[in-house]
């Protein structure tokens, strides 16, 4: 499955399957302290928060999950190891998944496995290579856990935006 991006942003779109159907919508409001909000839209036209994300500057970034019911620290739902580009999360069917951050292109992995399940392709402007809008690329084995994976994904994508600026910033203080 592809879920396809309708604007540059990620924090701030609309999810779309291949044949257009809009599945899942994020919106992000205020710069502080903002807020990610993303609903799932059913086949019936229903519209369904299954996560909010409040990411703070000054204390720890929570999630929200509809699934649970509960809102965790960010850092608890996925974890990471000292200096790692990983985040861990357990997913309710018991196994542990990571997503990869890397400076390019978020993957999800089942941990303990190096097969993608789900990998990030940011935006292609056609200048190299075709031209193409940022997508998901997503396997049939992580379909039970969609909307986990679409939230989960929101959160390690910016962190891994914010290691990315971080280290151009580091970079061009260098020299």
């Amino acid at each position: 499955m592809r879920l396809t991006f309708s604007t540059k942003t990620y924090l701030n779109s609309v999810l779309s399957d291949e044949q257009g159907q809009q599945l899942y919508t994020i919106s992000t409001t205020g710069l502080l302290n903002s807020k990610t909000t993303i609903t799932k839209h059913d086949q019936r036209g229903e519209n369904d928060i299954i996560g909010v994300i409040t990411w703070r500057t000054y204390r720890d970034t929570t999630i929200w999950l509809k699934a649970t019911g509960s809102e965790v620290a960010a850092k608890s739902l996925l974890h990471s190891e000292l200096f790692s580009s990983r985040r861990t999360f357990t997913a309710p069917d018991g196994k542990a998944y990571v997503w990869n951050l890397w400076r390019t292109n978020c993957t999800l992995e089942e941990q303990g496995t190096s097969l993608q399940l789900v990998k990030y392709h940011r935006r292609n402007v056609g200048i190299m290579s075709p031209s193409h809008p940022q997508y998901l690329e997503i396997s049939p084995s992580v379909y039970h856990m969609l909307d986990l994976v679409v939230v989960t994904f929101i959160y390690a994508e910016r962190i891994s935006r914010r290691k990315e600026v971080g280290a151009r910033a580091a970079a061009s203080a260098a020299g």
